[in-house]
């Protein structure tokens, strides 16, 4: 999934970024939003390729429930009463609000337990690999995947990975969209959009001012007036189009989703936002990178570009994401776009809360 911003959340527990962090992040998205991408060696950040730069308030203590299907905690789930799925009557699925109520459903009749922010996120997914050397894209399916497992505290004060088949653990976090930021979003899906549009219109305003007054120096250096480089310097960075800050949005939360182990209340509260952004639409018939059968909720932009998460229709558990070109876009001078070409997809195997680093469910 290309073109989101690199997400930024101030909080003064958490350092700012390096400016030579920034500026590489800002490179890495100027490439993203014309089609490029490069592709790092340690599958350790998303496939956006974009910087950790922050995250919202700390969460001291939140209510944390294992995905359905999604791995189990090494702690018993505490006794409750059965209830099945006609118990709960679900309603027949036309739409992509129809997916969010159903998961909703289900989420509410779900046990949780406290979490300690010293816990850990596990995460095991299998990414195809959508390009080698530079040549074609992938269309269809892969002949080739990778599959890897991350660990990451809680309280995105460390994250771990299996390097050369050790476990090497690191400080601080490099993900796009912390924990932190993710368990202290609301599960009400209203307020969560609103949350997640004011970080898409707070990153676009610091954005557009750090590449106006580049903009204004570079007119400036060139000798052009103070009025003049000002004139230009406004010209060179407008404001997101409604589209465009869908599409954020839309992004946004696909990114929190795909390398997190969420809290089936708090994913239902996720779908529920995306149901909710215009332009998002329902697929009843899919399959996902692994075979698994599942619907979708995807967003097209400007007709060409179509990015979407997977679900599994009985569970309604997150199973993966694609971005996938649905028709022929030029962009020149840079690469284009062909139909049928796939730049990322990856299939979530397993979630689950763990009590350490290099701990597995079960």
């Amino acid at each position: 999934m290309d073109e989101l911003r690199e997400l930024r959340r101030h909080h003064d527990a958490q350092p700012e970024p390096a400016p030579g962090t920034v500026d590489a992040a800002r490179a890495r998205l100027d490439a993203h939003m014309r089609g490029g991408r490069s592709r790092r060696a340690r599958r350790v950040r998303p496939m956006w390729g974009l910087s950790l730069a922050g995250a919202a308030a700390a969460v001291v203590a939140v209510a944390v429930t294992v995905a359905p299907g999604a791995g189990v905690d090494p702690r018993p789930a505490p006794a409750r009463p059965s209830t099945t799925t006609t118990d709960l009557r679900l309603r027949p699925v036309a739409d992509a609000q129809d997916v969010a109520d159903n998961a909703a459903l289900l989420a509410g009749a779900e046990a949780g337990w406290a979490l300690s922010p010293t816990q850990w996120g596990y995460v095991k997914s299998v990414s195809a690999v959508t390009r080698t050397d530079a040549g074609e894209w992938l269309r269809g399916r892969p002949q080739e995947t990778g599959t890897h497992e991350q660990w990451r505290r809680f309280d995105d004060k460390a994250f771990a990975t299996i390097e050369q088949g050790r476990l090497k653990v690191h400080k601080g976090s490099e993900f796009e969209v912390t924990y932190r930021y993710l368990l202290a979003l609301p599960t009400d899906a209203g307020q969560l959009l609103a949350r997640v549009y004011a970080t898409v219109d707070e990153e676009d305003a610091r954005n557009r001012a750090s590449l106006r007054e580049r903009a204004r120096q570079r007119a400036e250096s060139t000798g052009k007036s103070r009025e003049e480089a000002t004139r230009i310097a406004a010209e060179s960075a407008p404001a997101l189009t409604r589209v465009e800050r869908d599409r954020w949005a839309f992004q946004l939360i696909a990114m929190g989703m795909r390398d997190a182990a969420l809290p089936p209340k708090l994913r239902a509260a996720l779908y529920g936002a995306l149901a909710a952004i215009p332009g998002v639409r329902y697929e009843d018939t899919a399959s996902d990178l692994l075979k698994r059968r599942g619907v979708t909720l995807y967003h097209v932009l400007d007709g060409y570009l179509r990015d979407e998460i997977f679900i599994d229709p009985e569970t309604y558990a997150y199973l993966g994401y694609r971005t996938i070109a649905v028709r022929d876009h030029r962009e020149p001078p840079f690469d284009g776009w062909k139909k049928g070409e796939i730049r990322d997809w990856n299939a979530l195997v397993e979630a689950a809360v763990v009590q350490k680093a290099g701990q597995r469910p079960g």
